[in-house]
């Protein structure tokens, strides 16, 4: 930003030349449009204030460009001329001002918190829904944004609004860093996720913990802990008892889906080393003390999660032949091509889509299956137009609208606080698949993918299955973008059901409505297909089901 203020000083000293020599040859050839040549500056100054913001200790600039309109005010060689050097002069004063000044420039971290927090209260469309404590949000991060703005700290910025946001539990409250997003965040994530000791752990469905994702050649390996080895202690407490720091930088729309993830999220947790307890192969239990191999725990738990995570290896939008009953249609979101997106209009993806269908009627098979693990979301038009050719003929329910006010801009609820029910909003069904359809999600599966999951699991002919629920979070997304091209996105819309509550996401009690039909037990099975086998767990049980 900087490189601005000083482009403004170059134009400033070299215009203020030009004004001064101006001044002498205004008064030989008289003409009221020289005049106009005196505003200049202050519309420089202005143009780049706009895009880099006011800068105290560029006050004078600032002034100097003011001091340029006397020119512009009195047609006088002598006022044009005095006016040019203060302007010069008061520009080439900016140069040590700025440089010497500890303040020059400092972004201000605790003023976008204070921005975005007030847009997000006026804004956030769940407040009451989930029971937001706005000021006590307030009262507890603005103290620790002004130690940011203190330090000028980048990444604990990133840091601390990923904690904020996380507060929300909804899926679609998040923070996006300036800058390259992957690489902001794989960076904060190595930097408050722990050590790595050389695996990771997972709680089973019955509730015993397991080591996962473990590196040969690694202490724990030579110790004896294998893909699937039970973890009985760690440093001194049960495994479900492992400090759960780590968890306040992940958001979870659904108390369930976090404590599937929660012992893997936490597996960094330990000092410089760890003591960890386990079942042998013989069942006896025996101790280790793993060093640390590395400070970045992060990308093992990655690894794994990814693993667990799975989807089929294949483009979006892409068929993918299982079996000889089976193909599998990979959704990794809720769009489509380009002009599908502009337009909102998904006809070409159902013709592609019925195109594919009546081949797989030829050849026999009779199971498709939906793969919308990691499914980012979209648009809902989409999602309508796939519900479309699965669902029976006539109408099915989608959502309910809300009633808006544009007067007060805002929802309108009732004496009660109860949102009021606008337009029901309905799909059509044609029916051209009476196979069956299995759809594979994770707790990544969000926003359009939720809404994929809501319509479908009413039809009686799909199964949803998943080692978790989707992710609970279903409402339309608002923003708000910083200075410095950071912002925080949030639920700025609002969908209901047919009852007029909130649709999908979770209030006070942190339970999401969008069950699935069948939730598959992560299980030694599961671990040793996924971590040692390579495969595709819940694919392969979507098959036997």
């Amino acid at each position: 930003m900087e490189y601005y203020d000083i482009l403004l000083i170059i134009l400033q000293i070299v215009f203020s030349g030009v004004l001064f020599w101006l001044g002498g040859f205004a008064e030989k050839r008289k003409n009221p449009k020289w005049r106009v040549c005196y505003l200049v500056p202050v519309i420089i100054t202005l143009i780049i204030m706009a895009m880099n913001g006011f800068e105290i200790n560029m006050l004078g600039a600032y002034t100097g460009s003011a001091v340029c309109l006397a020119g512009f005010i009195k047609e006088s060689v002598k006022i044009r001329r005095i006016s040019s050097v203060i302007a010069a002069v008061l520009a080439a004063v900016s140069i040590p001002v700025c440089l010497l000044s500890g303040s020059y420039r400092i972004y201000d971290y605790a003023r976008d918190f204070k921005n975005g927090f007030d847009h997000m209260k006026k804004y956030y469309v769940l407040s009451e829904h989930k029971g937001i404590d706005w000021d006590g949000l307030y009262n507890e991060f603005l103290p620790r944004f002004e130690e940011v703005n203190r330090l000028q700290d980048e990444m604990e910025n990133t840091i601390v609004w990923t904690e904020f946001c996380a507060r929300f539990n909804d899926g679609h409250v998040g923070f996006v860093p300036s800058g390259d997003y992957e690489l902001t965040m794989t960076e904060m994530y190595d930097k408050v996720l722990g050590n790595d000791y050389g695996f990771a752990p997972m709680t089973l469905s019955d509730g015993r913990t397991v080591a996962v994702n473990v590196g040969v050649d690694t202490e724990a390996y030579n110790a004896g802990i294998r893909n699937g080895t039970v973890i009985t202690g760690w440093d001194g407490v049960a495994p479900e008892n492992i400090d759960d720091e780590a968890m306040k930088y992940f958001t979870f729309a659904d108390k369930d889906n976090k404590e599937f993830y929660r012992t893997l999220i936490c597996g960094g947790t330990g000092g410089d080393s760890i003591t960890v307890t386990f079942l042998d192969e013989s069942g006896n239990e025996k101790s280790a003390v793993l060093q640390k191999i590395g400070a970045y725990y992060s990308g093992r738990m990655k690894d794994a999660m990814k693993a667990v995570n799975g989807g089929i290896e294949t483009g979006h939008l892409m068929w993918e032949e299982i079996d000889e009953n089976t193909s599998a249609l990979r959704l990794k979101m809720m769009m489509s091509d380009s002009k599908s997106m502009k337009s909102d209009n998904y006809d070409s993806l159902s013709w592609s889509i019925e195109s594919q269908i009546e081949e797989m009627k030829e050849a026999g098979k009779n199971h498709i299956i939906l793969d919308m693990r990691d499914n980012a979301g979209g648009s809902d038009e989409m999602v309508k137009a796939i519900a479309s050719i699965f669902a029976s003929e006539g109408e099915h329910y989608y959502c309910t609208d809300p009633v808006w006010d544009y007067m007060k801009k805002c929802y309108v609820t009732d004496e009660n606080g109860n949102f009021v029910k606008g337009t029901d909003n309905y799909y059509t069904g044609r029916q051209l698949w009476d196979g069956k359809v299995t759809i594979l999600v994770n707790a990544n599966s969000v926003s359009a993918a939720d809404h994929t999951v809501l319509v479908m699991k009413e039809l009686e002919n799909v199964t949803i299955m998943g080692f978790t629920e989707p992710n609970g979070s279903a409402q339309g997304v608002g923003s708000v973008v910083f200075r410095n091209e950071a912002g925080v996105s949030f639920s700025g819309s609002l969908l209901l059901d047919e009852n007029g509550n909130p649709s999908v996401d979770s209030g006070t009690d942190y339970e999401s409505g969008n069950d699935v039909d069948v939730i598959v037990p992560f299980d030694e099975d599961a671990v040793r297909v996924i971590f040692d086998e390579g495969g595709d767990y819940l694919l392969q049980k979507a098959l036997e089901y």
